[in-house]
């Protein structure tokens, strides 16, 4: 019904204060509906992205309330703000009260705003495809899915609606209130094609892609059933004469680094097997890709061998974590290779930064959707025209609200209503009566315009993460230097060449998921502060710091020399007990009836003790000392909170952590100044009646600090090695979750040695039942 055919009434002030109540909290329900759709959508977002969580009761709940919950809302607002377009008629009392309302450009925000937000879900939802072995498949979201197919449908429905009112009636009423500009603007929000349906039709291209490549994935012998073909390649390697034969100390073993899908495989009762073995076809093995730095003009510097190297080793870690055993993977060839690059390499931080590629290689497979798109080559040009497609239109939509914005300063002083109504009354000009329309406006633009800029920068920064992932990634590298030795065409053209080497030389620190840093926990406090900040600190778990470089250094040292006396003596594939000993004397060595984390405490206090006795010197710390301290509030920091890291029972670890550092905290109420801490804290803590760690820790703290006259250089030494050794020690395990679960959040070191261990063969520890001695993965 058009406004000509309304009842001309006189015109009262009253029935506009009436009308602007009712209509006022309308548009508020409507606008705190977006709020909190918006907050379950940031709920839906943060917990696709990061899947493990999805296990916890809690979150398992909180994402399935958050699904639940957001299509009926954002179907009632759009529905609230559809009744709001047209004529709009109320009784209140004995009147009707009636007006002509358009509501389109509120109806056209509140879509665009859905689409983006729909966007930034599929952009950060994790699909992660690995061997049912591995239990680590997350398919894509048929939630998204869902969502995505209703809200296209409301989107179409509602845009088919969007005129209530007849043309000549919003041409009376445009020229009558003089509000041409809005409803140009209007008019250039309700170009669906242009400005609404995009958004929908790429959640539709990424949703499909990513089936896709999900499904592609799952039959890749790259990707989903690699872990078994790998098996079955290491168990034919065993039995090539020609590899057998071969040394591998300057060029390392044949293991895989891609091409897998070229080569015509058989089933074998263990996984698969290639069935032309002599030749390898098109694979590319690790031997090629040491030997590419005489072919033509690629020169590949020691960095992009160890991310290649490094690759490799992930592909035979995966088999790990897909519960085979070493005897399975076992290949002696790779553990000697890596062991000549350990013995023999002055970068002490070499082999540990191939184990960290290796590990952030796995980050990529278990925990982000890079690994699904290397499948296939082509599924990379895909992905990275969608991710452009999505940056031009928030790009085009930006310029297109930055253009509505400048003019409404001009025309409309800066504000921009949401919803336009206008109603016609008879009102009095001296004797004669004449009908008169007069304007109303409601809600204002800049509270939608405002989350809709928002979700575009998000997208934006999505897809350029996205696309940046390609690029700079280790995993493209990998493939362009495969593609290299495979394609003959690509050696001699210069142009390939040159961009070839341009990508290789790209690097993009954010897309390292692996923190180069260790946690930090330590059971004597002694000057706990009392500030908020510092109260908020102690309430942390764990507190991070980088890595030393004497930390590494010691580490990799207690390695070597480890590696060197196997070898000389035959030793077999497991970490003796660590001892701390002087030339003359047992300071202490791991007792196998206390266990390991009372060793760690005790060693602890006493490096604590230590640390404060000699608090006092104004010479730097020296590389032993800083690794004997660093080392020491990590061993702590696993008994107190990553006790599944250990190979004791979590619980127990937590109990005597927790009972100790309560002891602890009660008998250092009493210390004051640094000379008078040493001397009366070795007395307190030596009481009768505290805890037998306390007591074992104060007594080995004073014999490390009474150490050639008190000259502690000779300590700190001792200290540094036996936590190296420590670390050695505990870092062999079958915890397979718990190291997955490092990796996760960012990894630790002692996962990081475990990885390394385990290619060196290390798998267990001496004198312990439960190991076995096996090759090197």
């Amino acid at each position: 019904m058009g406004v000509g055919y309304l009842t001309v009434q006189e015109c009262n002030s009253d029935e506009s204060e009436i009308f602007a109540k009712h209509f006022t909290g309308s548009m508020f329900r409507v606008n705190a509906l977006l709020v909190v759709n918006a907050i379950l959508m940031g709920v839906m977002v943060v917990i696709g992205a990061y899947g493990r969580y999805r296990s916890h009761p809690l979150t398992r709940y909180i994402f399935l309330g958050a699904t639940a919950l957001f299509i009926p809302i954002i179907s009632y607002v759009l529905s609230d703000i559809g009744n709001q377009n047209g004529l709009i008629l109320f009784a209140d009392g004995e009147k009707i009260i009636g007006r002509l309302c358009n509501s389109s450009f509120h109806m056209n925000l509140v879509l665009i705003w859905t689409g983006l937000v729909q966007m930034v879900g599929i952009s950060t939802t994790l699909v992660v495809v690995s061997d049912p072995r591995e239990g680590r498949n997350i398919g894509p979201s048929g939630v998204l899915l869902v969502q995505a197919m209703w809200t296209s449908y409301l989107m179409f429905y509602n845009i088919g609606l969007k005129y209530h009112v007849p043309y000549e009636d919003l041409y009376i009423a445009s020229d009558i209130i003089n509000i041409n500009i809005e409803w140009s603007l209007v008019y250039v929000f309700s170009l669906a094609s242009l400005v609404i349906i995009p958004p929908f039709a790429l959640t539709f291209a990424k949703l499909f892609f990513k089936c896709f490549a999900w499904y592609k994935a799952r039959k890749s012998l790259a990707i989903g059933c690699n872990p078994r073909l790998i098996v079955g390649y290491m168990e034919q390697l065993q039995d090539d004469p020609d590899i057998i034969t071969n040394d591998y100390r300057d060029i390392p073993p044949p293991l895989i680094v891609m091409g897998e899908g070229t080569i015509s495989v058989d089933k074998q009762p263990h996984g698969y097997s290639f069935a032309l073995m002599p030749n390898r076809g098109g694979l590319v093995t690790l031997d090629k890709v040491w030997q590419l730095d005489d072919m033509h003009d690629l020169k590949l510097t020691s960095h992009l061998k160890d991310v290649c190297l490094s690759f490799a080793l992930s592909k035979l870690l995966r088999c790990r974590f897909a519960r085979y055993t070493n005897a399975e993977i076992g290949f002696t060839k790779a553990s000697s290779f890596l062991r000549h690059l350990l013995l023999d390499d002055r970068d002490d931080g070499r082999v540990l930064r191939v184990t960290e590629y290796e590990l952030s290689f796995l980050h990529d497979f278990y925990y982000s959707s890079l690994a699904i798109s290397y499948s296939k080559s082509w599924m990379l040009i895909v992905s990275i025209l969608i991710s452009l497609s999505a940056i031009g239109y928030c790009l085009v939509l930006s310029i297109l609200i930055v253009y509505i914005q400048i003019r409404l300063i001009y025309m409309e002083g800066g504000k921009l209503p949401l919803i336009y109504c206008t109603y016609q009354c008879r009102q009095d000009k001296g004797e004669k009566k004449s009908n008169m329309y007069y304007p109303e406006r409601f809600g204002n633009a800049i509270f939608v315009i405002v989350p809709v800029v928002v979700l575009i920068a998000l997208v934006v920064l999505a897809e350029t993460r996205e696309i940046a992932s390609y690029v700079c990634s280790n995993w493209t590298k990998v493939v362009l230097i495969c593609r290299h030795i495979n394609h003959a065409s690509w050696q001699p053209s210069a142009i390939m060449q040159k961009c070839i080497r341009c990508v290789l030389q790209r690097r993009c620190k954010i897309l390292n998921h692996l923190e180069d840093k260790m946690n930090q926990c330590s059971i004597l406090v002694l000057h706990p502060r009392n500030t908020p900040m510092g109260l908020l600190c102690r309430l942390k778990p764990g507190q991070k710091v980088k890595v030393p470089r004497a930390v590494k250094a010691s580490i990799m040292n207690a390695l070597r020399s480890y590696e060197r006396s196997r070898d000389n003596n035959h030793m077999p594939s497991l970490c003796t007990r660590p001892q701390l000993k002087t030339s003359d004397n047992l300071l202490w060595v791991v007792d196998g009836t206390k266990g390991i984390a009372n060793t760690i405490l005790v060693c602890h206090i006493a490096t604590n003790i230590l640390e404060l006795r000699s608090a006092g010197s104004c010479q730097p710390p020296s590389d032993h000392k800083t690794a004997a301290i660093h080392l020491s509030r990590y061993c702590a920091y696993l008994v107190a909170n990553s006790p599944e890291l250990l190979p004791e029972d979590d619980e127990w670890c937590k109990s005597l952590y927790k009972t100790v550092k309560k002891k602890a905290e009660h008998i250092l109420a009493g210390v004051s100044t640094a000379e008078v801490e040493y001397q009366q804290l070795v007395r307190l803590m030596s009481a009768s009646q505290n805890h037998e760690v306390l007591k074992d820790g104060a007594k080995l703290g004073q014999q490390l600090a009474e150490l050639n006259q008190g000259e502690t250089s000779t300590a700190w030494e001792l200290l540094a090695g036996f936590w190296s050794e420590m670390m050695l020690y505990i870092a062999p395990s079958d915890n397979i979750d718990g190291h997955s679960e490092a990796i996760a959040r960012g990894g630790e070191l002692i996962t990081l040695i475990w990885a390394l261990l385990a290619h060196l063969g290390i798998s267990g520890r001496a004198n312990d039942p439960d190991s076995t001695t096996g090759e090197g993965v």
